[in-house]
Order: C-alpha cells, then structure tokens, then sequence
C-alpha cells in the first residue's frame, strides 16, 4: 500500500520462521532479509513471481526441474531441485509451490527435506494419498505447511507475500508514510472472503497485519488448531479473525482444543463462518466446502455451536463481523480512513503497467553504454578482448587461467579442419551471407556441448575461432595462417587472418582488437540482436540464431563502416588531385552526396548525440601511430556537414572504424568484418539470456525492454 515497511524482525512472519528455525531466525536479524524460493516455473508460477516481487517479496531462486542454470526474471537463478537451491542459499526460509497436482507431492516432499521451514503449498485437487505423505514428511520435519489449494500469505507491514493474494490489504500507519506491526491476523479457508473482508475491515480503518490462507481443500496442511495458538503468540496481534465454511471439523476441532486449554489463546478470536444455507452433499467454491449428508458435523450449525459453547462469537455477514471487532477493539483505528480510500482510489485509476521485460547485459542511453556495468569507453582502453567477452556472458572478468584456456580454444578453432569455400567473394554485400552459410554448414560446431556456463562459454570462443578462419579464406590470408602455429598468441592470428600482414607493430595489433571489442554489442533493438532474440525464442540453436543475426548486418546495420571508409579514401585522394585542402573535399562531397539524395555513412546515430566509442578510437590509433587525412577527415565531417545542411549529426562508430580503415589503405571490407566478428560475441551473449530468462516463443517487444544488470561499476 505504498508505506514504508516495518523491520522485518518486529513483523509476524519473523515470529513463525523463528519458531521454526531459529537459526533463520537469527539471519533474519543480521540481514534484514527473508529469503524465499519458487518451486514451479510455468506460466503461473513465473507471472505470479513478477508479481510477488513487485510487492517486495525477495525471492532468491527458482526450482524447476530441467531449467538448472537459467535465470527467472533475468535475474534469479533457477535450480534443477530444492536441495540444490538451499545449498547455494542455506537461509531460505519460506518456499511456494506452484506445480500441477500430479507433480505437487514430489516437489512438495523434496522441498520440506531440502530444510525449508515454511512451505505455502498453492497447487490444487492433490490427491488425498499424496497429501497424506505429504503431511507425514511434513509432520516429521516439523515444517509449518499452507495449504494445499491456497491463495498465499500475504504481510502487509512487511510488504512480502507469498502466493496470489493481490496488494488490497492494509497495514497500520503509525505516521506519515509508514506502516506499522499491530493489527488484525486473519486465517481463512476461502481466497475470495479474504478480499471482502479486508475491504471491510480497512473501510472501518481497522488494519491487517497478517493474512493466512490456510488451504480450501478437504485435507489441508496446516488446521486452525496448529496456527491460532501460535499467532496469538505474537505480541503485535490485537485481535485474530477465523474465516471458516462448511465441510470438515477444523472449526469444531479448535473450538474443543480453546475449551480444553484456554491458556493457549489469550488474545480475543472471532469466527466468520459461510455457508448457513449450503445442501448437504453439494460443494461451494471447492473441495473442502461440502456437507457430507446424514453426518452431524461439517455443518453451518455444528461449527456455530462448537464455537460458540467455547465462548467464541460466531458471525455470518460482513457487517455483523465488523461491528463485533470494533466492539472488542473499542473502535480502536489503525489509520485514516479517507487515506485507505484515497491509496485505492489511486490504485483503482492506475492504468495496467506495460509488460517490461528485462536483460542484464547492456544498458544503452543517450553517449552511455555500460556492459554488465562498467563503461564501454573504460572497457576498449582497459580490458583485453577476452576480458569483455568473458565479462558479457559472466558479469565478471576472467582470471588469467581462463583467459588463457578461452585463447587456446579460440586458437584451435582457427587453425584446424579448414573449411573450403566454393566460390571467390567478390561482392561486399555478401560478407554476411557468406559467414552465415559456412558457420551454419560447419560441422564441428553442432557436437559441442552447451549444458552450463562454461560450455556454453567454450562453445562461442570456438565458434570466435571458426568465423575469423572463414574470414582468412575469404580474404586469401589463409596462406600466411598456414604458417603460424598454435605458439603465436591469439592477437597475431587475428591480425593474420584479417589484413594478411605478418610481424606488425604490436601496437598495430593491440588497435584491431580495441575495434572488435568497441563492436561487442549495442543492446537488444539493433536488427542483429531483434532476429537473433526472435530465433532463440523458438529455441533454434546457437549456430542458427547467429547466422540470423549475422544475416541482418547490411550496409543499414553494421556495415556502414565499409561505405564510410570509401568516403574518406575519397576525400583525400580528391584532396590530393585537385589539389585543395580536406575542408574543401569534405564540403565538395557531402553536397554531391547530399544532390543525389544519398546518406552520409558514418555520420549521425539514432540514440546518441556523441558515440562514447568514436573519441577512445581516435585517441587510440594517435598512440598507435596511425594519424593522417582520412582520421582527420573523420574528425571534421560533422561539423562540415552541420555548416553545409544545418544538422548537427555526431560521427559514430562506424565512422571512425572506415576511417582508420581507410588510413591504413586497407580493403573497406575489413570494417563490416571487424563488426561481425565483435558484434557475433554480444549476440551469442542475448541467446543464452533469452532462452535462460524467458518463456518460449514470447512476443517480443523491444522498445519495452529495461537493463536490470549492475549500475554503473569502475574497472579496478
């Protein structure tokens, strides 16, 4: 209800796991957390985890069997068994279960003996054989157990629940802003009473600080007799509310334990029962809810007396129950009434929230761009191109062993079982074509595995290795490849492969790496990342995902670099020729463009005013010695273009790529190559997080996408 949540130790919640575990209890007390699991990841259980967390809830991971190492909402990670979530997070203290009932026994069961002591058990219509060992594990290991066939459990002052009850119960306000402990707990049997009775009591400003579904089924696990008493322990409890049915004899079995040990129940209790006028042997609302004929108990009037020979008042309306509470709580009031009618009426108009959906991998704005945090500026002066590979799929860097290890898988990848290609590439459209093709008819690529992280990681390093080997046949390197051994490090082979120069400049080497990381990713809107996440929400695999992505990068996408370093190698020769300086080519041809109706590639960008990456390129080929007219034109083409049409359009990336290029004298190709073979690492990074994170075939919107990864970290 938008109040700043109490301390989680004051709440009731800490009282129940600390009954049950106190060793929870006293992480709870240092942490000022509650860590909880989700058990069933289908379509309800991932909605109602979205939801849950929304309230406050943390929920710390996900079980679901086959989906070990996949994420939950991008972020939270997902175990193939209970046991295995409590030994990565030992302190879970509550965990739901949201399985089919034909699966709901042996979740349930694994969950209890994994050592979590709450369990809220909201799957449905179990079998009675199954929730009988359901009770005996739980019986045996002492585990407080709601449901099966339950709404959840909701804590208002904590701002946690667990389950499906939806954010309508409210807390105390002890001042402006804030909730406070105290209140009313309710236990019921029914989900949709619980709803009207908290509007009910909130309309007469009487709060919740508890509300417990105990389960509608006809065998549940937990009964009024073994909650009551224990809520009633708990200090911040004014007053507990009993919303019972017809059907069974948990209300008649705690009204005899009340009159047999009083003593268990000092704070004052009033029972709501429905059901005054249900025939005999016909179900209401759900299983539990029936009377079974000829019987003399289960019925409205047996539960009434029962509970009213124990000295308990008994209502059957709404308006009766509140008029009884405001009796025994002296018309006491928890909070102004008109602000619980304003929250709701506020909550009432909110229009439905878009359905975000989130990555962890890149954040884009306006001149930003941050993998997994860090600045990719800071990134392409500071870190190796395996640091940031490693960086996009792990979050973090790599030590010098894996490095080493990704190098030699990379290495290997170049320098063995050669592809053949079947025809010379002669057309620079068809760079990408032609890189898709062999990567999707390359052999070696499908037998390898990809069942964790670390496969997964060895499997794009090795495919890293065979694109930059396509690209030493395309560009008729492979001769001096052939030549190399697996003793010369990961930067000589690329070079090797791309420009066909042997014993560079290391510094030489080292620019061409920067320029394939400063590609790595941009992310999810750009069309290569669109078609790649499109393929992987159908679970095609990696290699065709990629080929997809691969395929989307055009002269629009990618490969405005090549066209770019064609502009500037004819600049300068126009310069040299005609004998005029580089403002003057640069202004000659921009208008003869401009005449044509033609764009100016490399110039201008869609989010940024300034590319983060253009100025560390610049800086970085002047400490590489590579400096002259086409950087230098380069430099100056927004500012001339802004004098000539009047638009202020930075350069960008590509830009400055064809520019050194071009300053190179080298083939303008080599610029879509080096974005396809940066670009290839980000895009395999977006395959695994979707098929980790999100549901098969989803409609994809990219535009409501939110980077839910680290905020803005410093490269130590």
């Amino acid at each position: 209800m938008s109040l700043a949540p109490i301390n989680l130790t004051e709440g009731l919640l800490y009282h129940l796991i600390k009954n049950k575990r106190p060793d929870i209890g006293d992480n709870i007390i240092e942490t000022n957390e509650i860590n909880t699991l989700i058990v069933g990841l289908g379509r309800q259980g991932t909605r109602h985890a979205q939801l849950m967390t929304d309230y406050g809830t943390k929920i710390t991971c996900g079980v679901h069997p086959g989906r070990g190492g996949t994420k939950l909402l991008e972020t939270i990670p997902v175990y193939n068994n209970a046991s295995e979530a409590v030994k990565n997070h030992p302190n879970i203290a509550i965990a739901s279960i949201w399985r089919h009932f034909s699966t709901a026994k042996e979740a349930t069961v694994e969950t209890i003996e994994a050592g979590i002591p709450i369990i809220v058990l909201i799957s449905e219509g179990i079998p009675l054989k199954d929730v009988r060992d359901i009770l005996v594990v739980a019986r045996k290991n002492n585990t407080l157990l709601f449901g099966g066939n339950t709404p959840g459990i909701i804590f208002p002052p904590e701002s946690i629940k667990i389950g499906m009850l939806p954010d309508v119960f409210h807390p105390q306000e002890v001042e402006q802003g804030k909730a406070g402990a105290k209140g009313v707990t309710i236990l019921s049997r029914s989900g949709a009473i619980l709803y009207h009775l908290s509007d009910a009591l909130a309309s007469a400003g009487i709060a919740q600080n508890a509300v417990l579904g105990i389960g509608g089924d006809g065998a549940i696990g937990s009964r009024f007799l073994d909650i009551v008493p224990n809520v009633m322990q708990y200090a911040n409890t004014d007053l507990v509310i009993i919303a019972g049915e017809i059907g069974g004899m948990q209300e008649e079995l705690l009204a005899e334990d009340i009159k047999n040990h009083h003593i268990k129940y000092p704070k004052p209790l009033i029972a709501l029962i429905s059901g005054s006028n249900a025939p005999a042997g016909k179900t209401m609302g759900h299983a539990g809810a029936v009377i079974a004929p000829d019987m003399d108990y289960g019925t409205f009037m047996t539960k009434k007396n029962a509970l009213e020979n124990a000295g308990i008042t008994v209502v059957n309306h709404q308006g009766d129950l509140i008029e009884e509470v405001q009796k025994i709580l002296k018309d006491k009031t928890y909070f102004k009434v008109e602000d619980y009618y304003r929250r709701m009426k506020k909550k009432w108009e909110l229009k439905p929230p878009p359905q975000f959906w989130g990555t962890s991998l890149t954040k884009i704005e306006p001149n930003i761009i941050l993998i997994r945090g860090y600045n990719l500026s800071d990134l392409i002066q500071k870190k190796s191109f395996l640091d940031v590979l490693y960086l996009i799929f792990t979050g973090e860097f790599p030590d010098k062993q894996t490095r080493e290890e990704m190098s030699e898988i990379i290495k290997k990848a170049i320098m063995e079982n050669p592809i053949a290609l079947d025809k010379d590439f002669s057309n620079n459209q068809e760079l990408s074509k032609i890189i898709a093709t062999y990567l999707f008819n390359d052999n070696t690529i499908s037998p390898l595995s990809e069942d964790n992280q670390k496969q997964q990681l060895n499997k794009i390093s090795y495919i890293i290795g065979r694109i930059i080997q396509y690209f030493s046949m395309i560009f008729k390197t492979n001769h001096i490849l052939s030549e190399s051994s697996n003793n010369d490090d990961l930067e000589t082979l690329i070079y090797r492969s791309l420009i066909g120069v042997e014993n560079e400049p290391i510094n030489r080497l080292n620019l061409l790496m920067v320029m394939i990381t400063a590609c790595i990713d941009h992310g999810v809107t750009p069309p290569s990342c669109q078609t790649t996440l499109l393929l992987a929400s159908v679970r095609t695999s990696l290699e065709v995902a990629l080929c997809g992505g691969i395929n989307a990068i055009t002269d629009i996408h990618g490969g405005a670099g090549a066209k770019a370093a064609k502009l500037y190698s004819k600049i300068v020769s126009e310069s040299k020729i005609s004998n005029i300086n580089i403002d003057e080519s640069i202004y000659r041809n921009i208008r003869e463009l401009t005449k044509k109706g033609e764009m100016i590639d490399g110039l201008g960008h869609r989010i940024h005013t300034k590319d983060p990456r253009t100025t560390i390129l610049w800086n970085l080929a002047e400490k590489a010695g590579i400096c002259g007219p086409s950087i230098e034109s380069s430099k100056k083409l927004s500012r001339i273009f802004y004098r000539t049409r009047g638009l202020d359009l930075p350069i960008n990336v590509d830009g400055v790529l064809g520019s050194i290029i071009s300053e190179l004298g080298l083939n303008p190709i080599l610029t879509k190559a080096i974005f396809i073979l940066g670009r290839t690492v980000g895009l395999a990074a977006h395959y695994y997080e979707e098929v980790q994170t999100q549901i098969p075939m989803r409609r994809i919107n990219f535009d409501l996408a939110q980077y839910r990864g680290p905020e803005y970290r410093t490269i130590e």
